[in-house]
């Protein structure tokens, strides 16, 4: 998923179709039972703010397999789209590793209805951000969260160890997320890749950069339904 401003996003999203459905098949031929999250691209960023995370957007399990009887691993979606806003806690650990809790989202569509505002009531940390009005018509290719100046400055944020952020999410799932700052526009550009890895995990987890560059890329060129493998030698591979 990439984020951009201006003209560059409605270009970069002209071959995703709304609405339509994909999936993905996992034959587990290990001769373990296997944990495997499904996320997207870590955004690049354009503008004003930090550098987004890719969140563990699905995961799934498999039974253990072999290469004559695997197990499988279903995972199914549309391209739908929601603005989520919600907490990322500062530090992680291996029983609670840090994931984005959502606190509010709202659907959104790409070429209309999709810019939306985000407020923050209540004190930090014990409010909660939130849309205090539905989507209205924006610039098409774009999904924009405007921050309005309730939001916690980062300071305050970091004082209390925890970060309020706001993302995009597939099939009410969220699959990204950045630290949201007050008074700032923030605009997406949804023109997801889809990679998929092995290891434990929890829907929302963060991906970090060590973890992410073991990732298998799951390519839908052309087609809506992939099928991988994932092999005795701990490798994914096309099916």
């Amino acid at each position: 998923m990439t984020i951009y401003m201006g003209q560059n996003a409605i270009k970069a999203f002209s071959a995703q179709a709304a609405g339509q459905p994909y999936s993905l098949t996992v034959l587990n031929e290990n001769a373990k039972w296997q944990q495997f999250a499904l996320f997207q691209t870590i955004p690049q960023v354009i503008g004003p703010s930090v550098d987004p995370l890719s969140l563990a957007w699905m995961v799934g399990g498999a039974a253990a397999g072999s290469p004559d009887q695997p197990s499988t691993s279903s995972f199914n979606w549309t391209i739908d789209y929601s603005l989520t806003v919600g907490y990322i806690q500062q530090l992680g650990s291996a029983g609670s590793p840090r994931s984005f809790q959502t606190a509010s989202s709202v659907g959104v569509m790409i070429d209309t209805q999709n810019t939306v505002p985000v407020t923050y009531q209540g004190p930090f940390p014990y409010g909660a951000p939130g849309f205090p009005d539905g989507p209205s018509d924006g610039v098409k290719g774009l999904i924009v969260a405007k921050a309005d100046g309730t939001i916690p400055t980062v300071p305050v944020q970091t004082s209390k160890s925890v970060y309020v952020n706001v993302g995009i999410a597939m099939a009410r799932k969220p699959t990204i997320a950045v630290q949201l700052e007050p008074n700032l526009v923030y605009q997406f550009t949804p023109k997801p890749r889809y990679y998929i890895l092995a290891g434990s995990f929890v829907e929302g987890q963060v991906i970090d950069t060590a973890t992410s560059s073991s990732a298998y890329e799951v390519s839908f060129s052309g087609v809506t339904d992939v099928s991988v493998r994932f092999t005795q030698q701990n490798q994914f591979m096309p099916a």
